[in-house]
């Protein structure tokens, strides 16, 4: 008994007193502290709320009516620090008054508590079972049993709890090992800027000191992304830890009578706790390098290289010719090495490869809006003209093989609707299509065009994309200057609000994804070269600007080889990963 005491010996003293507990209270967290202590806290704070945070965790507890006093009493560790202050070896229960002993009834003078009702959850006497606690609306077993069984109920979870803890671990040294990867490439760059900058020091101190300062300022920003993660981390793996040691600690020590009455209490936290996954860390804030300059006449000292793409070629130049393009709305990969181009105002999709060179022309009536394609054995191309149609052709001849409505048939001449985007949902080839009039995207299947699902949206689909691994779908607004983030069902997970040099952007246009994250055309308007490509996460945090100071972008998609094509008013622009 002495070793088991001195071992639970840190936690016989409240935190708020720092002196052994006096009727302790315990929350939903599982701190305990005096009655006294914690109604002294809430009345100094917290008079006439309904709930109370934790004074260690800051966990919120829901108050009962009869607020601190109608807490339950942690009897258990009450018990505990009488037998400490009366030195006392006791070996089956702990001490307790008559009025406060748990195994009594207190609604019918005399009786035990031997049964604990499973539907009430909460101890009864044989009265009760007759009274008000009879079956069966009420479901009752002997309190010996129904203490094994919840035991055994607790002891399931630990090894889930287990694992958690060793994820979570494992996390927050993946995030340590990360920042120290970061911080040995500030000192590399902030030594090789120094090294440039020692050579010419008279003429570059200017440059020197701005680079160094963006640097910092970059390690500070990124750091303090790295704290808040480790932190996050921290609170979950400890909050675990903490519920794990003290519901192992309670159901190696407690009486029955004690257990069951913390019992919903820790279950109720098990289970809450269980599910939580640890949030993860961008490996791409650990990159940074220095690119030196080598120009002697005007000093340049260089520059910080953040980004991963760059332009790698541009093709195409304003006219109705092969090669040439009257406004690239929107751009499509087909087949492997080869695009399909919106060409809006020439009234033609161009089929040409990822290097320019041209391959064919689809004519329609009028323009093309948007394009994308399906990458099954049937090699469908799909196209929005400004018809209520979604016209289908077979890539192998660009022969018309249907096209469909995204409302029933007998219902397209009533209905006003304006068809702008296109996506296709790669896993099941379905097809997605944006009407910024009905504000709804439709998905059809790809056999007949059968609609499947209408989804009414927040924000006009004037441009859609979808990720396949995360069910997410995406939408850009056009002129309302914002992008939903979406699930299937048209749930709004995040919105995106992009800012050019901390302006919000008047115009957000083409959008594509991939498990790296989302790639977006942005425009400022005035200016015809203010566009921009920005990166975020799948979660709309902004990562990167790929490029900026460009024409009039307009549709951006992925090439079958990991580039970026982008539609760029009369040209196609291609960047690639540096």
């Amino acid at each position: 008994m002495a070793t088991a005491l001195k071992s639970i010996g840190p936690h016989l003293e409240c935190d708020i007193c720092a002196d052994k507990y006096k009727q302790p209270k315990v929350l939903d967290c599982m701190h305990s502290f005096c009655q006294k202590c914690l109604e002294k806290y809430y009345t100094s704070r917290y008079a006439g709320q309904q709930t109370i945070p934790c004074p260690v965790c800051r966990r919120e507890t829901v108050l009962p009516e009869t607020h601190i006093q109608g807490l339950k009493t942690n009897f258990h560790l009450m018990g505990i620090v009488e037998e400490v202050s009366l030195q006392e070896k006791v070996v089956s229960s702990v001490k307790k008054t008559p009025e406060e002993d748990e195994s009594k009834c207190q609604k019918h003078k005399g009786e035990v508590k031997w049964f604990y009702c499973e539907t009430c959850e909460e101890l009864i006497c044989r009265v009760c079972t007759v009274v008000s606690h009879c079956k069966p609306k009420h479901h009752y077993i002997e309190s010996g049993e129904a203490s094994r069984k919840y035991k055994q109920s607790l002891k399931d979870m630990f090894p889930d709890f287990t694992k958690d803890i060793k994820r979570l671990e494992q996390s927050l040294a993946t995030s340590s090992q990360a920042k120290q990867k970061f911080t040995q490439n500030v000192s590399k760059t902030v030594k090789a800027v120094q090294d440039k900058a020692d050579k010419k020091r008279a003429e570059i101190i200017t440059q020197e000191t701005k680079m160094i300062a963006e640097i910092k300022q970059l390690q500070q920003d990124r750091n303090r992304t790295y704290d808040e993660h480790q932190s996050t981390l921290t609170m979950m793996l400890e909050s675990k830890k903490h519920l794990l040691g003290r519901s192992q600690d309670i159901i190696n020590t407690a009486s029955d009578s004690d257990f069951l009455s913390l019992y919903p209490i820790i279950s109720k936290d098990l289970k809450s706790l269980k599910s939580q996954n640890p949030p993860q860390i961008d490996p791409k804030l650990s990159y940074l390098s220095f690119t030196p300059g080598q120009r002697i006449g005007d000093i340049n000292l260089g520059k910080l290289e953040l980004r991963q793409w760059e332009m790698c070629r541009e093709f195409g130049t304003e006219g109705r010719g092969p090669g040439e393009f009257n406004w690239a709305q929107s751009v499509t990969a087909t087949q492997p090495g080869e695009l399909a181009v919106a060409d809006c105002f020439n009234n033609r999709v161009v089929i040409c490869s990822n290097e320019g060179q041209h391959k064919g022309t689809i004519p329609l009536p009028t323009g093309p809006l948007a394009v994308a394609a399906i990458h099954n054995p049937e090699q469908r191309l799909l196209v929005l003209d400004g018809s209520k149609y979604v016209k289908v052709f077979n890539m192998k001849d660009n022969t018309l093989v249907m096209q469909f409505p995204t409302v029933p048939k007998h219902q397209v001449d009533k209905t006003e609707m304006d068809l702008q985007s296109l996506a296709i949902k790669n896993s099941t080839c379905t097809i997605v299509v944006g009407d910024i009039k009905r504000m709804v995207w439709t998905e059809h299947r790809p056999t007949d065009g059968e609609i499947l699902h209408t989804i009414p949206v927040q924000t006009p689909p004037y441009y859609l994309a979808v990720d396949d691994d995360t069910d997410r779908v995406v939408v850009s607004g056009y002129n309302t200057g914002k992008v939903d983030v979406g699930d299937s069902k048209g749930k709004t997970n995040a919105t995106i609000r992009p800012t050019i040099n901390g302006e919000p952007v008047e115009y957000c246009r083409g959008v594509c994804c991939d498990s790296s994250g989302i790639y977006l055309v942005v425009y400022q308007g005035g200016d015809d070269d203010t566009g921009h490509i920005h990166h975020y996460d799948l979660d709309g945090r902004f990562l990167d600007c790929l490029a900026q100071g460009l024409y009039y972008q307009c549709g951006i998609t992925f090439t079958s080889d990991g580039q970026l094509a982008v539609a760029n008013g009369h040209s196609i622009q291609m960047y690639h990963k540096v």
